[in-house]
């Protein structure tokens, strides 16, 4: 027990400041080296010298006093951690022991609780009721051998059907992780394929975890730009899958019918719904889709504009007549629900032409758009600036209206063709440019950058035609076909020229342009100055001496007579029902009937021989 280290439960001093203050600082050095005196350079350096060499003699006596000092300064401190943890201890164990205490004294509530008050914590008081806290004895069982050892046998089945588990678990992710791999890499491939033959794919606005690919058009309408962006999903089995949203209501086209009193008689020919094999024809025919979608918007919105043009809306169907007897109806089917009708591939041509032109022009449309949003925006107005309509229909009517004209004047042409052949006249037609038959002329194509565009040149240009009349005195017509269906024409226009061969004869006193606004006007027209140059024709024969024109203005001769009697008289008259010529002569009256349908004896040219046999 005398070895044993006696403890102090008192604080430890403090370490006092005056120690490292300079008095004692020199105090300490006097009791350690004695004076000052003593203390030399040579002195120090012996001490460096030693020190460094390791043959430092023993410290002298004096350091005793200071190394015991140092010591015991370690011990106190060692001591005053001892201490610390020694309080440390036996507060945990007064904890542990009050708990303890609480535990029991709850316990003993139960059956003696005035006993037990005396021992419970204010804290337990305040917070558990009495009673609440209850124990029983339980008597342990003691288990048999073999149901040790069958527990043995069981925990190692667990072990064993767990790491079985744990195997097939691990088996089953390493497959579906290969699967993972392998649709994947097919996913990958085939964006990789879309990238490759030119569609842009990105990341979607709303979305930015999807991939998307752009199929529409950048300049169409805000809802069909929108629309033309589809995200790029990944299927069960790896394939990319296209989200075209709720707005997606499958495949359409636009179909153009000829109709004919409720009957088809042209249609182009459908597509087929086959499998497509690649993503990058699915991508094609869903912008065809688009497309066609946007085209037959625009169409509705400019047919509303377009009645004075006889287009009307009945129904899904856009109509606008195509000749006298037929219409073009335009409507928007679904593809998978169309049922193709047997038609002739032949009598397609003029729906399918429609068709491509209504095409090119909508794309023309989304050019301008391009063209006018790169030039500077306009001034800020109070009012929004509507969306123009497009220019759709209005061409084709335009051709229709122009193609319908032209008919109608050859028509009038062969038919006065016939009349004067039979009355053995000459008469020639022929047309010498035309701005819808592409094959004839070069007007556009020089100065346009391409053929495409010279196409759509003509298109949206008023057309024209030009036609060439022989007339039997040597007398030539030009006429010029003009027709627009924008302001302010309005329609079709006939401009015709006359060239005359002969200064004195009547055709040579009227105007050489004249203008016409209708076909009738034309018709007349041209069945008077038919007339005018027969009877010049006639009166430069030679058997026609003798022969004056009265007025200009007529298509009549007149001739003294032997006798003193009135005037001979001829004269011509050309109408729908043919060539007339009718006569005065010596008091008696003939007349003589050409028409297309009829064989003659004699020309017109010849009937002054015969009215000299009959009349003399």
């Amino acid at each position: 027990m005398a070895d044993q280290l006696a403890l102090s439960l008192r604080a430890w001093p403090s370490d006092d400041k005056t120690t490292e203050s300079l008095p004692y600082l020199i105090a300490r050095i006097n009791e350690q080296r004695g004076s000052f005196r003593n203390i030399t350079e040579a002195s120090l350096e012996e001490d460096i010298r030693a020190e460094k060499a390791g043959k430092d003699e023993a410290p002298p006596a004096d350091n005793d006093a200071f190394q015991d000092s140092q010591g015991d300064k370690a011990k106190g401190e060692e001591l005053a951690v001892a201490r610390e943890d020694i309080i440390k201890q036996v507060a945990e164990a007064h904890n542990t022991s009050s708990q303890a205490l609480d535990l029991v004294s709850l316990l003993l509530t139960s059956h003696t609780p005035k006993v037990a008050e005396a021992t419970v914590s204010p804290y337990v008081k305040q917070s558990i009721p009495f009673g609440s806290l209850g124990a029983e004895i339980m008597q342990a069982t003691k288990e048999a051998e073999p149901e040790e050892t069958s527990n043995d046998l069981v925990g190692l089945g667990w072990r064993m059907r767990s790491l079985t588990r744990s195997a097939t678990s691990l088996l089953t992710s390493a497959a579906r992780l290969e699967q993972e791999i392998e649709r994947e890499s097919t996913y990958w491939q085939q964006v990789l394929e879309v990238k490759e033959a030119g569609w842009p794919v990105s990341r979607l606005p709303g979305d930015r975890q999807a991939l998307g690919v752009r199929f529409g058009f950048a300049e169409a309408h805000a809802e069909f730009r929108d629309r033309g962006l589809v995200a790029l999903r990944r299927d069960a089995e790896g394939n990319v899958e296209l989200d075209h949203g709720q707005r997606w209501r499958g495949e359409k086209r636009i179909r153009l019918r000829v109709v004919k009193d409720g009957r088809v008689l042209a249609e182009p020919p459908t597509r087929s719904m086959g499998e497509d094999k690649t993503l990058s024809q699915r991508l094609l025919r869903a912008r065809n889709s688009l497309f066609d979608e946007e085209l037959y918007h625009e169409l509705s919105r400019e047919a509303r504009n377009l009645v004075s043009q006889a287009v009307r809306c009945v129904g899904p169907n856009i109509c606008f007549p195509y000749d006298a007897d037929s219409q073009i109806d335009i409507s928007l089917v679904d593809v998978a629900m169309e049922e193709p009708l047997n038609v002739s591939s032949e009598d397609s041509t003029i729906p399918s032409a429609i068709a491509i032109t209504l095409r090119l022009l909508l794309s023309h449309a989304h050019q301008q758009n391009l063209q006018r949003r790169s030039q500077p925006p306009p001034p800020i107005a109070d009012t929004p600036v509507a969306r123009p309509f497009y220019s759709l229909l209005r061409p084709i009517l335009e051709i229709i209206q122009h193609q319908s004209m032209r008919k109608t004047v050859e028509a009038e042409f062969n038919a006065l063709d016939l009349t004067l052949s039979t009355a053995d006249l000459s008469f020639t037609s022929e047309e010498t440019s035309s701005s819808i038959d592409l094959n004839r002329g070069t007007d556009g194509f020089p100065t346009d950058p391409s053929p495409a565009k010279a196409l759509i040149n003509r298109l949206i240009r008023p057309h024209h035609s030009q036609m060439t009349l022989g007339l039997p005195n040597h007398t030539t017509l030009m006429l010029e076909i003009h027709t627009s269906v924008f302001p302010p024409t309005f329609g079709t226009s006939f401009q015709l020229t006359t060239t005359f061969s002969a200064p004195e004869s009547a055709i040579a006193n009227m105007p050489q342009v004249m203008q016409f606004s209708t076909i009738e006007k034309l018709r007349k027209h041209l069945w008077y100055v038919t007339s005018l140059d027969i009877v010049a024709a006639f009166q430069a024969t030679a058997s026609a001496s003798g022969w004056t024109q009265p007025s200009r203005y007529q298509a009549e001769l007149q001739r003294k007579n032997a006798a003193s009697r009135p005037k001979d008289r001829l004269s011509v008259d050309i109408d729908s029902e043919g060539l007339t010529a009718s006569w005065v002569c010596s008091g008696k009256t003939g007349s003589r009937v050409w028409t297309s349908g009829s064989k003659a004896e004699e020309g017109l040219l010849s009937l002054v021989e015969v009215v000299k046999e009959q009349f003399g």
